[in-house]
């Protein structure tokens, strides 16, 4: 069962859309570059291809046989935040996957052990709940959402202009109320 995300988050959330841009010297709809955010922010971003010598039966099983069963990860060590992604995805699904791990690490989430003492995953509803909505709030603003929406860009347009796949432009231009205020 979903639960509803705490009170203010969404106005959270667009505070820290803006405030990244800000930073960033970006205005408040201009596409955010997640690899940028994560340099920022310093939190490395690694791709999972640079174990293949590692650990090169997984890096295999997750980039070639079961591609979707791993998106991206932060490990924590310490105070320091690292992110590795399955670069097997496409870009634009690379790019959302880098924003929802920078959402749990701008949220200050604690991650909790992968597994249980049963073998199941561990899996805090909240903080993905928090990180699935922050994370498409960063690469798309509500100020990006309104800017697509007033100069009428279809979701082709704004997913090659702000580099984002267009499910994300779709539900940005839903949640963000952009496509009812601008809908003629």
């Amino acid at each position: 069962m979903k639960k509803q995300l705490r009170r203010g988050f969404k106005t959270e959330a667009d505070a820290y859309a803006r405030e990244y841009r800000k930073e960033l010297s970006l205005r408040c709809h201009d596409p955010l570059c997640p690899w940028r955010l994560a340099q920022h922010l310093e939190i490395p971003v690694e791709p999972l291809s640079a174990y293949k010598c590692e650990i090169p039966e997984d890096v295999a099983y997750f980039m070639k046989k079961d591609r979707e069963s791993f998106s991206a990860v932060t490990l924590i060590d310490g105070y320091r935040r690292r992110i590795i992604h399955n670069d097997s995805h496409p870009p634009l699904r690379q790019a959302s996957n880098i924003a929802h791990e920078l959402g749990h690490g701008i949220l200050g989430h604690r991650p909790l052990p992968i597994f249980d003492e049963y073998g199941c995953r561990h899996f805090d509803v909240e903080q993905e709940d928090e990180a699935n909505w922050l994370g498409p709030a960063l690469l798309i603003s509500k100020e990006a959402a309104f800017h697509i929406a007033k100069n009428e860009m279809t979701v082709v347009e704004a997913s090659r202009v702000y580099q984002v796949s267009e499910q994300v432009i779709t539900m940005r231009l839903n949640m963000s109320g952009a496509r009812k205020i601008f809908t003629k």
